[in-house]
């Protein structure tokens, strides 16, 4: 089935770092490392970078681009970042009440689509959980695609999506073709956890790292969109720490009403209305992960709350006058203790321990946090 044809969308605020990229007289056996938090456009910016290199000198190049299958373009992602473009391609772009179909939609399902069709051709068949890390597997497949020229264009890119995913097996794989690269190829690392991806890869990388833009800019540009009420862009900017796509995707995942039930929770079970297995299983059915992030960002805004009377900064502030009296009755360094429980647990969601046991340890420690 042929694909839509793909425009890149640079962002504004990434319009800067586009230029430079796009100015570089030698992009040639370099290696690139997209860093920053979430929400920012870097993914789209590597899409847009490998489109720019591969479509430039071979006519043929567009089509076989649009139609996910360019000989010369790799693109390596967890099985289940895979998963997730797929379902973001699933969702119909006026799929919530109030909000109005704008570019960013389309231009999503495009890149998703075509993101995916990539991937999809480094993952190994598999019935069970979709896998949350790049395999060695998948960096070998990458290394035998490599051993001949580019195709049809004059380079070919590799987009390693999540590379922070990499266990020090595959990190070590993808060191080899990174100190030893084959020619005319550019890598274009990306990922939202700098800290978290091996030494070894970032120091073969150019940085390039992606900040969030000025709270009135990201504020303008979601309105301009057209991609949510305009009372929503306020609250959705806070909660996703003023990063605009984030704020997005959290508006159209519904998160206002998972954050209500976990609030919810929180309260059942310091007033012993709820009990901590009950409470694990809700967390479970909702997300683990983004149940532990919600926890993360509503902790944050407790201890800001604790050390200032109206913090600079908060990611509730629809509820800033509750976490402004808990506030009251939290010890600090049992909120300090809850911040380093709810790190690790982020961890340990990560890996194949029972997921519900780590919630279960989290609302145990959750209940005895104020002082009874």
């Amino acid at each position: 089935m042929s694909m839509a044809a793909y425009i890149p969308n640079i962002h504004p605020w990434n319009q800067q770092i586009w230029q430079n990229l796009t100015n570089e007289p030698e992009r040639a056996n370099h290696a690139l490392l997209f860093t920053g938090t979430q929400g920012l456009g870097k993914l789209n910016m590597a899409l847009a970078l490998a489109h720019f290199v591969l479509t430039e000198t071979h006519s043929q190049s567009e089509a076989l681009f649009n139609a996910g299958s360019h000989p010369d373009f790799h693109v390596l992602m967890p099985e289940e970042a895979v998963v997730e473009l797929d379902q973001e391609v699933s969702v119909k772009p006026s799929g919530q009440p109030g909000q109005r179909a704008g570019k960013l939609p389309r231009g999503s399902i495009i890149e998703s689509r075509l993101l995916a069709a990539f991937a999809r051709r480094y993952l190994e068949p598999n019935n069970g959980k979709p896998k949350r890390t790049i395999s060695i597997e998948q960096i070998r497949k990458l290394s035998a695609a490599l051993t001949t020229f580019p195709h049809i264009s004059s380079h070919r890119v590799i987009i390693i999506a999540r590379a922070e995913t990499m266990n020090r097996n595959a990190a070590n794989a993808l060191l080899k073709s990174l100190e030893e690269p084959p020619a005319n190829t550019l890598f274009i690392v990306v990922s939202d956890s700098f800290s978290k991806l091996a030494k070894t890869i970032r120091s073969r990388c150019s940085l390039i790292h992606f900040r969030a833009p000025d709270l009135p800019a990201a504020q303008s540009w979601l309105e301009s969109q057209g991609l949510m009420p305009d009372h929503e862009v306020a609250p959705h900017l806070a909660m996703a720490g003023n990063h605009p796509l984030l704020a997005y995707r959290l508006f159209q995942e519904g998160y206002v009403d998972a954050l209500k039930s976990v609030f919810t929770d929180v309260n059942g079970l310091w007033n012993q209305r709820r009990n901590p297995v009950e409470v694990a299983q809700n967390w479970q059915q909702l997300g683990g992960l983004r149940s532990i992030e919600i926890l993360q960002k509503l902790t944050t805004d407790l201890l800001r709350s604790s050390l200032a009377d109206a913090p600079p900064t908060v990611y509730f502030p629809v509820q800033q006058s509750w976490v402004k009296s808990v506030s009251s009755k939290l010890a600090r360094e049992k909120l300090l203790g809850l911040i380093d429980e709810l790190n690790y647990a982020k961890r340990m969601l990560t890996t194949t321990v029972d997921e519900l046991l780590v919630l279960e340890t989290v609302s145990n420690k959750i209940r005895q946090l104020p002082a009874h």
